[in-house]
């Protein structure tokens, strides 16, 4: 009787230390970091994926011409799938005009920068911001296959917000079919900024390295007013061609 009351102290002291012994601690499964090629995909999928945005183009370095005007500024609303209502500021001599654009199921509106009266353009007559945003060849798409190169260079606050910031370039050949032109003369190299939340591209600095060893042209386009309210018709005035 002794032995067996041994032995049932034993076996209770052995499961009273198994009940306390703390649980294993789980294996964590270890979660892949985005490559900065994937990063700039996904920025590019977000950004496009919005219906509409606020979007600014400033431009500096070697002035860029547009017929007689140099271009300064691009400021307009976005609403997707190819609507685009702009205003671009130009220059000549001393003089500042403004110029207004709307692009409406391909169709291209411009004014007249004297008479400020609206025109139809045939496609290819003048500079077309809708081009830049264009679901197959614009800026959203080569931020998920046009980087010749990309490296991440941090996370960064830009105004407020904790941002992704990328670093790369992209062949100029990929670039001047949507800027008429006016950018990518070589190989380009791009800053990106994004926003870590939403994956949304909210500025971009874009400088045509062999436009000038001192002066090149740079854009420097922002993003803003993801999702804001737009609605883009044709100027009454202007019959279609």
């Amino acid at each position: 009787m002794r032995n067996r009351l041994s032995l049932l102290f034993v076996s209770l002291l052995a499961l009273l230390a198994a009940c306390s012994a703390a649980p294993p601690t789980p294996t964590a499964t270890p979660v892949p970091t985005p490559t900065p090629r994937e990063l700039g995909a996904a920025i590019g999928r977000a950004t496009q994926a919005a219906e509409s945005a606020h979007f600014t183009i400033d431009l500096s370095g070697k002035p860029i011409m547009v017929s007689a005007f140099t271009l300064t500024r691009i400021e307009g609303d976005l609403k997707r799938p190819d609507s685009v209502l702009s205003i671009l500021t130009v220059t000549t001599g001393s003089a500042v005009a403004e110029i207004r654009t709307a692009s409406v199921a391909g169709q291209q509106y411009m004014t007249n920068p004297l008479t400020r009266e609206w025109g139809c353009l045939a496609e290819g007559d003048g500079f077309n911001p809708a081009v830049l945003f264009d679901p197959q060849v614009g800026i959203e798409q080569l931020l998920q296959n046009g980087f010749d190169e990309v490296t991440l260079v941090g996370s960064e606050d830009l105004n407020g917000v904790l941002s992704y910031h990328l670093r790369g370039t992209i062949s100029g050949e990929k670039l001047l079919p949507i800027s008429m032109g006016m950018l990518g003369t070589g190989p380009v190299a791009l800053d990106l900024w994004a926003d870590q939340t939403t994956m949304r591209a909210t500025k971009m600095v874009l400088v045509d390295t062999a436009s000038d060893a001192t002066n090149p042209t740079t854009w420097t386009l922002t993003f803003s007013d993801y999702g804001k309210q737009i609605e883009v018709r044709a100027p009454a005035e202007c019959a279609k061609p």
